[in-house]
């Protein structure tokens, strides 16, 4: 691995890890997919050979998957310390997967080789994200489908987040000291602090408050903080360049997502993202398209092949 493929695969292991422990963020992404919101007949994975590109150390993307009923699943990221906990999660499809090491910048698998490919929250960290998008084309079968997520660009929460935040974090060490004790969960003497200086019907606010915070928010802001690159990415732009690279039949699904903490109050901007509150928090929000490469055309021209 190239130095930023270590530092992000270290990065994300350890959130996975903690996510694996707490059991929900391998529940919320194992069962994102269905065949409704991608639209597919029930029968489409019966005998799909699958890849769950950039699968993390949990697995969560493969087993949503197999649980559709994909005939055979490659799981494929950078590092071999994600054989053992995606082993664990995926036992009882012992003989239905296979975990590959290596970068979806340039993987092992043989021209035309998969009928589906899903590739969830990893492009957007990759070091050369065109690579990414050219490589899952080339061991794509022409006809064949891949979901594809990245973060979008705009929004007053996203902005804030990814133009202000991630650079004062790595420039500030006020703001990385203060942003450290919130996502590591070590605010007692914050919290402490702010309840001695408040009046008793705050008090009763801010209790209320915390029964939405749970291990799974500091685990998104730790994401959001600490991978060495997010990308964003212009919807419009990205179909564009979806199109000229191949593929078509391109449109964006919907997956609810359910929460336990804060997040629950902005859960319908993610899943209505058309709706101008949305547009106005989130920009183009986390944008989940659906595409085919498109199978070669043959011209035939005074009875001559093309």
């Amino acid at each position: 691995m190239n130095n930023h493929n270590l530092i992000t695969r270290n990065v994300f292991h350890k959130i996975h890890k903690k996510q694996i422990s707490s059991k929900i963020g391998f529940k919320k992404v194992s069962s994102l997919l269905n065949h409704n919101n991608l639209k597919l007949n029930k029968n489409y994975f019966k005998d799909a050979i699958c890849g769950d590109f950039g699968c993390g150390s949990t697995g969560a993307g493969g087993f949503n998957l197999l649980n559709l009923g994909a005939k055979y699943v490659h799981l494929v990221d950078l590092n071999k310390h994600i054989i053992k906990p995606i082993n664990n999660n995926l036992k009882k499809f012992s003989d239905k997967y296979e975990i590959n090491i290596s970068s979806i910048e340039n993987t092992n698998f043989k021209k035309n080789y998969f009928d589906f490919i899903l590739c969830q929250g990893t492009i957007h960290h990759a070091k050369n994200d065109e690579n990414c998008f050219k490589e899952i084309k080339r061991v794509l079968k022409p006809g064949g489908k891949c979901l594809i997520m990245v973060a979008g660009e705009g929004g007053l929460i996203s902005d804030f987040v990814m133009k202000y935040l991630r650079p004062q974090y790595k420039q500030n060490k006020n703001i990385k000291k203060f942003i450290n004790k919130i996502m590591y969960n070590k605010i007692s003497g914050y919290k402490k602090f702010y309840l001695n200086n408040i009046d008793n019907q705050t008090k009763k606010i801010v209790r209320f408050l915390e029964r939405f915070i749970d291990e799974d928010l500091f685990l998104t802001i730790q994401d959001r903080v600490l991978a060495p690159k997010y990308k964003t990415y212009n919807e419009q732009k990205l179909v564009t360049y979806l199109k000229k690279m191949g593929f078509g039949n391109i449109y964006r699904i919907k997956r609810k997502v359910s929460f336990n903490n804060l997040r629950r109050l902005l859960s319908p901007f993610y899943f209505h993202y058309k709706h101008e509150i949305s547009r106005a928090l989130y920009g183009d929000g986390d944008i989940t398209l659906m595409m085919t490469k498109k199978r070669r055309k043959i011209f035939r021209t005074y009875g001559k092949r093309t």
